[in-house]
């Protein structure tokens, strides 16, 4: 896969801008795609399973291959970016309406960016991909972009693509070779929300729901593997759910429960608070920061 169609595959969403927020307790909406919860474990599984590593460990090696994958988007004040779960369709994903909400929060201030990497059941292979388009996405939009933030969305195979992303190479399950975010873009990032994120730790104190604590997901990340931005961190995991608490009953609805159970609209509001605090933080220096409203420089072509 050339860098030219990793290019094509990120495609920036355009919001509406005139819609008023009503609130955090907005109504979400949206249809769960199907899961097969045999697959989608067995997918998961051959991660660990199988030690040959992918064929895109070395086609996007960052010190083989050092040129970024992508291009900058518009210098939006916030870039939202969505990482989807596994075979969900690019339009109508759990994530939608997260995203939704917070453009609706900031009218004509927010980016959405769908990764639209292949979220199939290859995950080394495809979430090798997307934890480099990811890294490239976060390093190129901070050089291009000096005053833009950045909010990152998961689901399932997105939350552990984002959060192997997040994390040193020695902590991931996936690209280990494809580079690092830059600490200029880390600091960036002012939210992080994740929904039945396959490497959930029990312990970790940004977790949300109705998860056993002393359950796991099915590729538990190392405890503190992102301690770098445990605060901005909000993980959602519900009782029953497979992907997040290693369940092995296959029953795939608890998996999808967090398109009706009110999670979507408290991970929005969690992130509409992190933006609050950021310009309420810039109010409080005075102004002497640029502020997330100051134009910043197009993207080239």
């Amino acid at each position: 896969m050339g860098e030219s169609h990793v290019r094509g595959m990120l495609r920036r969403l355009s919001l509406p801008g005139s819609i008023v927020l009503l609130g955090a307790a907005l109504a979400m909406s949206g249809c769960a795609a199907p899961v097969d919860p045999a697959a989608t474990r067995e997918s998961l599984s051959d991660v660990t399973e199988d030690p040959a590593p992918p064929e895109a460990a070395e086609l996007y090696d960052a010190e083989l291959h050092p040129e970024p994958v992508v291009d900058p988007v518009d210098c939006d004040p916030y870039l939202v970016i969505t990482a989807r779960g596994t075979g969900e369709p690019s339009q109508g994903q759990l994530l939608s309406p997260v995203a939704r909400t917070i453009s609706q929060a900031r009218p004509g201030d927010v980016g959405v960016l769908d990764l639209d990497y292949p979220a199939d059941t290859d995950v080394k292979e495809g979430g090798t991909l997307g934890v480099r388009t990811l890294i490239d996405v976060l390093n190129v939009q901070a050089d291009a972009c000096p005053a833009q933030r950045f909010v990152l969305l998961g689901y399932s195979q997105g939350a552990l693509v984002v959060g192997d992303g997040l994390a040193e190479p020695e902590a991931r399950m996936v690209g280990a070779t494809v580079g690092t975010v830059a600490e200029e873009a880390l600091e960036r990032v002012l939210a992080v929300v994740f929904y039945g994120d396959p490497r959930f730790v029990g312990a970790e104190e940004y977790n949300v729901g109705s998860f056993d604590p002393e359950t796991d997901g099915l590729l538990p990340r190392p405890e503190g593997a992102l301690d770098a931005v445990e605060e901005r961190v909000r993980d959602y995991c519900v009782a029953g759910d497979f992907i997040c608490q290693s369940s092995l009953d296959f029953d795939e609805e608890p998996h999808v429960e967090y398109y009706s159970n009110g999670m979507q609209g408290d991970g929005a509001a969690f992130v509409i608070t992190r933006l609050d605090d950021a310009g309420a933080e810039f109010r409080e220096d005075g102004g002497e920061r640029t502020p997330p409203s100051t134009p910043t420089p197009r993207p080239r072509s």
